[in-house]
């Protein structure tokens, strides 16, 4: 996010748009934090305005798994923005979108993450190490609560020892990935002394919403053909720029379907909403009863 945020204010065309883009973050999670938004949100189909709850580790949660790609973290300073005015339209608008978590299987990333990552976490550590963060420790939490009700497969004793070869390996990595960021390729990269770590200037976990994205392909299909990760050349990296930040086109509480913060208003009940279908991945809204 540190990275987003720099980008933006060294964007002019960002910068202008938002120039207080990092107050606007600090801001929106403190309100939330005191207090969950309640918003009214209109359906892009026409169907009855529905009430809804934004708290604010879901809002955080799900700026955390837009950054994953460049296409979406390419609407997060305007997302950020107007959700620091009191505006959730186009928080909602991304919110309900289809994304590439919406096709991988709740029960398959659990049966493999409940068993292999989970039970490594010092709980006491990770909370310590994210007192500091913005995200906080939702991400652990949630996850952890749901592996303590999923069955848990059993590993080698030696499952996570490290995988030494001198076989040519390449590794690419993303310098914006908000999960897995270079530093853990380079970890591998020590134990396999004939790879090389491509690190993509612009990629989140994946190059989604770069341009160029091809380059990846031809760097690829070198690495197979030669044999050798050494010398391959990745010149073409420089081209795979990220997509530029989206700006306010209109009023956006009129095209986001106008869910405007109603804290402080009377009104009807808000319906509870959680955006998280599973801890690992937030999705489309759902009443959590």
């Amino acid at each position: 996010m540190e990275l987003l945020l720099q980008q933006c204010e060294q964007d002019a065309q960002c910068h202008d748009a938002f120039p207080q883009i990092r107050d606007d973050w600090t801001n929106v999670l403190s309100q939330l934090g005191r207090k969950p938004a309640r918003v009214e949100y209109s359906p892009s189909d026409k169907s009855a305005p529905v009430n809804l709850e934004i708290q604010r580790d879901i809002f955080a949660e799900k700026i955390r798994t837009w950054m994953y790609g460049r296409d979406q973290a390419s609407r997060i300073p305007l997302i950020v923005h107007h959700a620091a005015q009191g505006d959730f339209g186009p928080f909602l608008r991304e919110a309900i979108r289809p994304s590439i978590p919406d096709f991988i299987a709740d029960g398959v990333y659990l049966s493999v993450t409940c068993a292999e990552d989970i039970p490594f976490i010092n709980q006491e550590e990770a909370a310590k190490l994210n007192a500091g963060n913005p995200f906080g420790n939702y991400r652990v939490f949630q996850q952890t609560r749901a592996c303590n009700i999923w069955p848990q497969g059993k590993i080698p004793p030696d499952f996570r020892e490290p995988v030494s070869s001198n076989v040519p390996v390449l590794l690419f990595s993303g310098n914006m990935d908000p999960v897995t960021p270079p530093q853990r390729g380079e970890e591998v990269a020590l134990y396999l002394p004939n790879s090389r770590h491509v690190i993509i200037p612009q990629a989140g976990h994946g190059f989604d919403g770069l341009a160029e994205p091809e380059c990846v392909d031809r760097i690829i299909m070198e690495f197979m053909e030669t044999g050798e990760a050494k010398d391959l050349d990745v010149g073409c990296l420089e081209r795979m720029v990220q997509p530029p930040f989206e700006k306010d086109p209109t009023d956006d509480r009129a095209v986001n379907g106008g869910a405007t913060d109603d804290r402080g208003r009377n009104g009807s009940r808000a319906e509870h909403f959680d955006f998280a279908r599973s801890p690992n991945r937030p999705c489309h809204p759902k009443a959590a009863r």
